[in-house]
């Protein structure tokens, strides 16, 4: 679940608010949901978990776009300066 309407564009910060509902309902069901919106860093993956704890995992789009190496970051929990 994408938290932005097509509208919002990146306009605003994706609602995982509204991510943490759906994967609420859909887990009445037995369904799995992954949050996407707005995760470019270590620290906006931790917060968004936080912010969403009923998704089953974290999409990343566009931070992998920006920041290939976003991956290493999150498996190290650290920010990565790379030369």
């Amino acid at each position: 679940v994408h938290g932005r309407s097509t509208q919002q564009r990146y306009s605003r910060p994706a609602n995982w608010a509204l991510i943490n509902d759906a994967a609420l309902v859909a887990a009445e069901y037995g369904l799995p949901v992954l949050g996407n919106g707005d995760v470019l860093t270590h620290y906006e993956y931790t917060a968004r978990r936080k912010a969403a704890p009923a998704v089953g995992g974290v999409m990343i789009g566009r931070g992998a776009l920006v920041k290939p190496w976003i991956f290493g970051e999150l498996a190290s929990q650290r920010t990565w300066c790379p030369r």
